[in-house]
C-alpha cells in the first residue's frame, strides 16, 4: 500500500501545545475518522533531536498524496491557526514538495517479480 513520510518542525518553546492537541486527538474519534474519510491511515511520531524536535506523520492508503491535499484543503480554522503557531505551517500559502522516495529495503524483492 503506498505511503507518505511527511516531516515539519515542532518550534522551540511549543512541545507542551503540541502534547495537548494530541492528547485531544487521540480523544477525539472525529479526528481518526476524518482521516479514514480521505483514505488514509496516519501515524503521528515525535523525534526529539539536539536541533530541537519534528513531527513525523506517515499517511499510508491508495493515494496518499492526493489524501494529503484534502487534509490541508479542509482544515478546521482551530486547528489550521495551532498548525501555524506549533509548526510554522500556512496552510493557505502553495505547500512545499512532498518528500521523495530515496531507498526501500524492500524493493529488491519487487524488482524480482
Amino acid at each position: 500500500m503506498p505511503l507518505l513520510a511527511i516531516c515539519m518542525p515542532i518550534l522551540p518553546g511549543k512541545m507542551e501545545k503540541w502534547q495537548a492537541m494530541m492528547d485531544h486527538v487521540k480523544s477525539t474519534p472525529e479526528f481518526s475518522e476524518s482521516r479514514e474519510a480521505v483514505g488514509v491511515h496516519e501515524r503521528t511520531f515525535v523525534q526529539r533531536t539536539p536541533a530541537g524536535d519534528l513531527l513525523i506523520i506517515t499517511l499510508e492508503g491508495d493515494d496518499p498524496a492526493a489524501s494529503w491535499t484534502k487534509i490541508m484543503a479542509t482544515m478546521p480554522p482551530d486547528f489550521a491557526e495551532f498548525a501555524a503557531d506549533v509548526h510554522g505551517m500556512d496552510v493557505n500559502a502553495s505547500p512545499p514538495p512532498l518528500p521523495e522516495l530515496i531507498f526501500d529495503s524492500r524493493a529488491h524483492k519487487q524488482e524480482r517479480t
